[in-house]
C-alpha cells in the first residue's frame, strides 16, 4: 500500500516539553503552595481539555486557571509561562527537512491556540515543512476520540491505510489503527525511520 501523506504528532515527537516548568512559573504568583500546583492543575484537567477543543478562548482559559490557582498575574506573563515549556528535537527536525522533499507532511495534535501560535512563530523553519495542520482546538475533538481521526481521513479523501501516522502515546496509535490508519508509536528517530521503511516510505 502506497503512503500518500505522513502525519506527525507534535508534543514528544517533534517538540519535547516539561510540564514541571508550569508549576515553577505559576507558583511565583499563586497563593497556593508550590507542591500543590501540579495536583490542582490535574484536578482541573477538564479546563485544559476544553481549551484544547477550542471551546473556551485563551482569555477565558487564563481566567479559569488563575482562579483555580488563586493567582494574580498579567495575561502576558501567564502566556509566557504557559508557552515556555518546549524544546525541539533537532534530529527529528532535520529529518523532516529531508522527508518533506518527497512527501506531504501534516500535523495531528492535541494543542491549543497559545501553544500552537507560539511554536509556529518561534520555529517557522520547522512548521514550514508541513502542508496541513490538524489541530484539536480547530476540530472540536481530541485524540484518542475517533472523530478527530475521521475528520483527518475525510480531509485527504484517501484510503486510511495510505495515511502514515506517528504518535508517542499508544492509546492514540491504537485508536488510529481502529480507523485503519497506518499508525506507529513514536520512540525516537531511528524507530521512526524503521516504521516508515516498513510502510514503504522511501526518502
Amino acid at each position: 500500500m502506497t503512503i500518500d501523506v505522513i502525519v506527525f504528532d507534535l508534543g514528544k515527537v517533534i517538540f519535547d516539553f516539561d510540564i514541571s516548568k508550569l508549576s515553577v512559573g505559576f507558583s511565583k504568583s499563586s497563593a497556593k503552595p508550590y507542591k500543590d500546583i501540579d495536583r490542582i492543575l490535574l484536578e482541573h484537567w477538564e479546563i485544559i481539555a476544553e481549551y484544547e477543543k477550542g471551546r473556551i478562548s485563551s482569555e477565558n482559559f487564563y481566567d479559569k486557571v488563575s482562579n483555580a490557582l488563586d493567582m494574580k498575574i498579567p495575561y502576558s506573563e501567564f502566556c509566557n509561562i504557559w508557552n515556555d515549556i518546549f524544546t525541539p528535537f533537532n534530529d527529528v527536525a532535520d529529518f523532516l527537512a529531508l522527508l518533506s522533499k518527497n512527501y506531504s507532511l501534516s500535523l495531528l495534535s492535541n494543542t491549543n491556540d497559545l501553544h500552537f501560535q507560539f511554536l509556529k512563530n518561534r520555529y517557522p523553519h520547522i512548521f514550514g515543512y508541513f502542508t496541513n495542520y490538524h489541530l484539536s482546538y480547530k476540530m472540536d475533538a481530541r485524540k484518542p476520540e475517533k472523530e478527530i481521526y475521521r475528520k483527518t481521513i475525510d480531509f485527504y479523501n484517501v484510503e486510511p491505510e495510505k495515511i502514515f501516522f506517528t504518535d508517542d502515546l499508544q492509546i492514540n496509535v491504537e485508536k488510529a489503527r481502529e480507523m485503519n490508519i497506518s499508525a506507529f508509536k513514536f520512540e525516537g528517530l531511528q524507530k521512526l525511520k524503521r516504521d516508515l521503511s516498513l510502510a514503504g516510505v522511501r526518502y
